[in-house]
């Protein structure tokens, strides 16, 4: 995925989807945080950020504001905290057969729903199916990530929800994109959500693949990379 972005450093961020930020030459800018997670380690003031500028036509295009924050520099690790993004980019990497994992699907359909829950991706080939829920980690220390920031309910019940899907036959996959660049694995914060750490561990016991995969940027291009581990 191709993305030009701008670097800056953060003021502040304010109401979980504003970031107050300064240009390098002192322009004071506002961006929309599309993180609506506790961020914790990633918004610290002073931080060097990289936002993606829509323009000063941005009302034109339903841009409520002309920047986004994508990235952080945090402990030195280039971060990325745009939530959004974390779908994009595995649905490019399916599409280009660079998870071999899954790379056996012939068709990819996106936003999946079974029963009362949606998951990110249905994967199918002839009869075979496999629905694939991706999480976004930007959480962590150096190349170690962790998950979840805060307490996830939703998580959770997606959790139950693939175990669901690999009893009744179907393939059953979590995919942790680390979206710390150069990141090698990632861990269950059990001291932030024991209940996600304890089902985590639960459910890849009876069958539920877990799969992690990090990210890389370079020349203005952010694309999934190499394969981590869970620890």
């Amino acid at each position: 995925m191709h993305i030009t972005l701008r670097e800056g450093k953060l003021v502040r961020r304010e109401k979980r989807f504003l970031a107050y930020f300064e240009f390098p030459n002192g322009e004071a800018g506002i961006a929309h945080c599309p993180n609506p997670g506790s961020m914790k380690g990633n918004a610290e003031p002073g931080m060097k950020i990289w936002v993606q500028d829509h323009g000063a036509d941005h009302l034109e295009t339903g841009k409520k504001l002309r920047y986004k924050w994508v990235f952080v520099e945090a402990g030195g690790v280039k971060v990325c905290v745009d939530t959004s993004l974390a779908n994009h980019l595995v649905h490019e990497a399916l599409l280009e057969k660079k998870i071999p994992e899954l790379a056996a699907y012939s068709e990819i359909k996106p936003e999946a729903t079974l029963g009362d829950s949606r998951y990110d991706f249905l994967l199918s080939h002839k009869s075979e199916r496999c629905f694939v829920e991706v999480k976004s980690v930007s959480m962590g220390e150096g190349s170690a990530g962790s998950f979840p920031d805060s307490v996830t309910k939703r998580g959770q019940k997606h959790l139950l929800g693939l175990q669901k899907i690999k009893e009744s036959g179907d393939r059953a996959v979590l995919l942790f994109l680390l979206v710390r660049v150069g990141g090698k694995s990632v861990t269950a914060a059990k001291e932030i959500d024991p209940i996600y750490a304890k089902l985590l561990t639960d459910v890849s016991k009876k069958g539920v693949e877990v799969l992690v995969y990090s990210i890389q940027w370079k020349n203005e291009i952010v694309s999934v990379g190499g394969q981590g581990c869970l620890l």
